[in-house]
């Protein structure tokens, strides 16, 4: 899926004043490339990558993604969309504690209509061919102890 941005800006309000996290970033990624975002501690990375995972939206300019516009979509759309279309792999663990790994993954496709018998089927089917049989019904694991221990 292409990837377009233009003339994308996101500014924050903190208290302390306006800050431009973005300012006028143009770029284009095509369908299979490969690209690295590189630069110091807050220049920006996270910013961009929030706004092109529709996680964020920019204070001004547009992204795409193939043929949408992610500001053109209402938040319940823009969900949807990134539920369908997209993957995040964010840098920390967002599992829901009392979910079992099996439930974290079929939880998404339950969200879009999937019946729950059969996403938790294709969960499990998916997790197999990553993990085999172990960890499959356990809840994440905070420190040394479960999350279903501490509940």
């Amino acid at each position: 899926m292409r990837i377009g941005a233009a003339k994308v800006e996101r500014t924050f309000e903190p208290k302390a004043g306006q800050v431009a996290a973005l300012r006028g970033v143009t770029l284009s990624i095509g369908s299979g490339e490969f690209v690295a975002i590189t630069g110091r501690s807050g220049s920006g990375k996270t910013t961009l990558l929030n706004i092109i995972g529709g996680l964020d939206r920019p204070t001004a300019g547009s992204i795409s993604l193939g043929d949408v516009d992610l500001g053109s979509l209402s938040p319940k759309a823009l969900a949807q969309f990134r539920r369908r279309n997209l993957g995040y792999v964010f840098q920390d663990l967002n599992l829901i504690p009392s979910l079992t790994s099996v439930e974290n993954v079929a939880l998404p496709l339950e969200l879009d209509g999937v019946s729950r018998r059969r996403a938790n089927s294709r969960a499990r089917h998916s997790l197999e061919a990553v993990l085999g049989q172990r960890g499959l019904d356990r809840y994440p694991e905070i420190g040394r102890a479960s999350c279903r221990e501490r509940v």
